[in-house]
């Protein structure tokens, strides 16, 4: 009959051990007030910004994202002569966004921004040099929409982009400024320099 009292034994030591006291002078409630009553003094990271720009390639692309995620970003592509080709349009700029991130939100049919200006949804893209650059890799296929440039430099205070699935609720990624700062002075450099 050892085995079944070790057992619970071990099982009573493991949760009183792990657990807060049940007596005492409230040491733990005043520990979590304090906590609470902080103020918030965390520094956000700044954006990661990248440029990746082959020798003999015919373009140089442009990726940002948060620093804690770059599975969600902008990208754009910038042509020898100094032109943004991103998307259909040119000048556009690309919201993207994993694959499997995006279906995990829902997916989504259309995307807006101000709740009634249509964003072009983009075709799924391969990317060859994900993790070229380091540890952090942005995704391997990603999904998005296009960004004209002069909506995004309208928007450099942040943009919000609404996600319209065809059968859940909308969900929305927000731009920060930072972000859009950072990217977009990265953009205009290179296309100063070609």
């Amino acid at each position: 009959m050892k085995g079944p009292n070790l057992i619970l034994a071990t099982f009573v030591i493991g949760v009183a051990g792990c657990s807060p006291p049940l007596f005492g002078d409230g040491h733990l409630a005043r520990f979590s007030a304090q906590q609470e009553a902080a103020p918030d003094t965390t520094e956000v990271a700044p954006p990661v910004v990248q440029v990746r720009d082959f020798p003999h390639a015919s373009v140089a692309s442009v990726f940002a994202w948060e620093p804690d995620d770059a599975q969600m970003g902008l990208s754009t592509s910038v042509t020898r002569t100094g032109k943004l080709v991103g998307g259909l349009r040119a000048g556009d700029h690309q919201l993207y966004i994993d694959v499997i991130q995006a279906r995990l939100m829902g997916g989504f049919k259309y995307a807006t921004v101000a709740g009634d200006y249509l964003l072009l949804r983009t075709k799924a893209r391969r990317d060859s040099e994900a993790c070229f650059y380091g540890r952090v890799c942005t995704p391997m296929i990603s999904v998005g929409v296009r960004i004209p440039d002069s909506l995004l430099r309208a928007n450099r205070d942040s943009l919000v982009v609404t996600f319209h699935p065809v059968a859940m609720q909308p969900w929305t990624v927000t731009l920060r400024p930072e972000l859009i700062t950072a990217y977009l002075q990265r953009v205009d450099s290179v296309v100063a320099s070609r």
